[in-house]
């Protein structure tokens, strides 16, 4: 398996799912290797008649093992 880091991101958007979705694909695009994800928080804003939702999660990813020569 390796070894694993983890890394605390927020998402944000119009459903939990939403957030949870922007914050991953934001992850993706720089790291590789992830494993897994925690919900830590969520809240929430209100702007009239819409509620717009931010997520906080920690991400776990495995590190690249690198060849030191």
């Amino acid at each position: 398996m390796g070894v694993q880091k983890a890394i605390d991101l927020i998402g944000t958007g119009n459903s939990i799912q939403d957030a949870v979705t922007e914050a991953l694909d934001r992850a993706r695009l720089s790291l590789e290797g992830i494993t897994s994800f925690e919900v830590q928080r969520i809240s929430g804003v209100v702007d009239g008649s819409t509620a717009g939702y931010e997520v906080q999660l920690r991400i776990w990813f495995t590190l690249l093992e690198r060849m030191h020569g």
